[in-house]
């Protein structure tokens, strides 16, 4: 019988498996092929979630799964872990701000031709496809060990994962926005809620900003501080409500044994490294 430590092991090792045959592709090959950009990104798709998905399965289908029962969710708690996702962006343009003043190098992203595959991608694909996999896969193998567990361990391995792709300073974001998400699935054991949520997520956060950023940069930063008012009133209504949160069935923050076995955890380990040794690789190739 497979324990807490193998498995939690088997999915960090295999999120490793899963991402390290995209990186493959992202760094050393997507830059030698001759062909359009939106091809590139559809091999990269099949990279990730084609071949580096069915490994990630072929690695933990030996973990028992849970059922979860699926819940209702109240619109008043829909809409805080909606506003919630802005405090994410809050928090990742305070550390850009705080990256560009000590590097002094701009941390904004290049501007991306917002098509018909990118909004496809973006609004769709990415959200079902990442949930099901972060959430989801996570959930199904780890809620048995508890609640905290599960919802830090999959939202780290989600957050340093994509910290190849969008930049260290966005780790931190993409933490918050798996923190929302996985707690959303804890509470509503229905994993259509974080696919929606995702989903938004990236329309206000990504294609939205990305669009604006082609029309008018000032009409862009009346966004921003618009997103950044929703941000604090998100956060307002956590620090308000913190104590209607009830994760393992107490109302208290992840205590250190859950986090020791976490970051300990061999599986976890190696997908650090990995991950660390990608961008660095991102760097010099």
């Amino acid at each position: 019988m497979i324990g807490k430590e193998e498995s939690l092991a088997k999915l960090g090792f295999g999120i490793a498996v899963m991402f390290g045959a995209y990186w493959t592709y992202s760094i050393f090959i997507q830059g030698t092929l001759n062909i359009t950009p939106m091809l590139k990104g559809m091999i990269g798709f099949v990279s990730l979630y084609g071949i580096g998905l069915f490994l990630f399965m072929s690695i933990i289908k030996t973990i028992p799964s849970v059922k979860m029962k699926a819940r209702r969710i109240s619109m008043n708690t829909f809409l805080k872990c909606f506003l919630l996702q802005f405090t994410a962006f809050t928090a990742l343009l305070v550390m850009s701000i705080m990256v560009s003043k000590v590097t002094g190098n701009e941390t904004n992203s290049n501007l991306i031709a917002i098509t018909p595959y990118t909004v496809f991608e973006s609004l769709i694909l990415c959200p079902i496809v990442e949930e099901l996999v972060f959430r989801k896969l996570f959930a199904d193998k780890l809620l048995n060990y508890g609640e905290w567990l599960y919802i830090i361990a999959s939202s780290f391995c989600f957050a340093i994962v994509h910290g190849v792709s969008i930049g260290l300073p966005q780790i931190a974001y993409t933490l918050i926005l798996g923190l929302i998400w996985s707690y959303a699935v804890v509470i509503t054991g229905n994993i259509i809620i974080p696919i929606i949520l995702h989903s938004l997520s990236n329309l206000f956060g990504d294609i939205i900003l990305q669009a604006l950023r082609g029309i008018s940069m000032e009409l862009l930063g009346v966004y921003a501080a618009c997103m950044v008012l929703l941000g604090v009133i998100g956060f307002t209504l956590l620090i308000r409500d913190r104590s209607k949160i009830v994760i393992d069935n107490r109302n208290e923050l992840v205590d250190k044994d859950t986090l020791k076995e976490i970051f300990t955890n061999k599986g976890i380990v190696f997908c650090v490294v990995l991950t660390i040794a990608a961008i660095m690789l991102k760097n010099v190739i």
